[in-house]
């Protein structure tokens, strides 16, 4: 059996150095690091972390805390969150950490998962991968003794001691209003699904203030609907009202339903719209989505580095950039 005395040997370190370097030790150099892993990979060594954690009374699991919407069954079909656990899962490895995910059927199960974590001492660092107005779960995580990150924005101005990682929603809200308008379209429509969501809400304000900033009115769409029936039914009488309108969508996935509804319950219609994510969706879409690419994989590992302590990073909130990928979706405005 492998021991860490013979990753030592063969890493020309002593045990203890050994030890550190499997456990990113700060005192340890990269280097020293590097010779350790590549050790450990030769000899097919795995340290045995449930024993360290009891001994050091520490974990070396990050807890990843999902959106009630975004469940186990349909993870898989959401490439966004994946991509960002991917990102995660990337620095974690390289690290030494394992990752734990946190679910639930409603806020009160989530937050009763989040509490089992903590109070086992399985989990001292959590990464949300959403922000949201009056979030119990975060509530109670910013008051224990934990490391916490959150993919979004804050909501209040005491938030223990996490860090942000995002985009510039609004700005990104804006710049996709100010594609559609430059196009020649003047009446535009923000479909939303539950702006309590941070990232839907700031990403409205964003195309609110584009609109107004040209004197035209913003309108909004509520497509929360839970059945493709009252989908189809709140889209039908929308464009009873606003038949002219083209559409700034939160995300691929909504705007992918509403161009179902439109092709196969309300006579193929065409509609411009631009949505946000840019996931793999975006390109299989009919037409195929412009769509605001926002680096789900960067913000991923941001997040990760910022919670391991990796990041040089030491402002509040930090941004990633976001791009406009222009498909079809957008160029149907200009066609007879």
């Amino acid at each position: 059996m492998v021991t860490i005395k013979d990753v030592a040997k063969l890493a020309g370190v002593s045990p203890s150095t050994a030890s550190r370097a499997i456990n990113n030790n700060n005192v340890i150099s990269q280097a020293t690091k590097d010779r350790v892993r590549k050790a450990m990979e030769e000899l097919d060594y795995s340290p045995n972390y449930s024993a360290q954690n009891l001994v050091k009374r520490q974990s070396n699991a990050v807890g990843i805390v999902l959106p009630v919407r975004v469940n186990q069954d349909a993870l898989g079909n959401t490439p966004f969150f994946m991509q960002m656990i991917q990102g995660i899962a990337g620095v974690c490895t390289d690290n030494g950490y394992m990752l734990s995910l946190a679910t639930g059927r409603d806020d009160d199960e989530l937050l009763k998962n989040v509490q089992n974590m903590i109070r086992s001492g399985h989990i001292d660092k959590l990464i949300f991968l959403y922000s949201k107005i009056d979030d119990k779960v975060f509530d109670f995580v910013k008051k224990q003794t934990v490391d916490c990150v959150v993919v979004g924005q804050s909501y209040v101005t005491d938030n223990g001691n996490a860090k942000f990682v995002d985009n510039d929603n609004r700005q990104a809200g804006y710049d996709a209003t100010a594609f559609l308008l430059d196009r020649g379209v003047n009446q535009i429509t923000y479909a939303y699904t539950d702006m309590d969501e941070l990232v839907q809400a700031e990403r409205y304000i964003g195309y609110a203030e584009k609109m107004a900033s040209q004197g035209l009115v913003a309108q909004t769409l509520n497509l929360s609907s839970e059945t493709r029936e009252d989908f189809k039914q709140s889209v039908k009488a929308y464009l009873i009202q606003q038949p002219q309108t083209a559409f700034v969508m939160c995300d691929d996935m909504l705007a992918i339903h509403l161009q179902r509804v439109l092709k196969q319950d309300l006579g193929n219609r065409q509609l411009a719209m631009i949505s946000f994510n840019n996931s793999v969706l975006a390109e299989l879409a009919s037409p195929s989505l412009t769509s605001v690419e926002i680096f789900p994989y960067q913000l991923g590992e941001k997040a990760a580095e910022l919670v391991l302590a990796i990041s040089e990073e030491r402002s509040e909130i930090l941004l990633i950039p976001h791009q406009i990928i222009e498909r079809e979706s957008t160029k149907i405005i200009n066609e007879p």
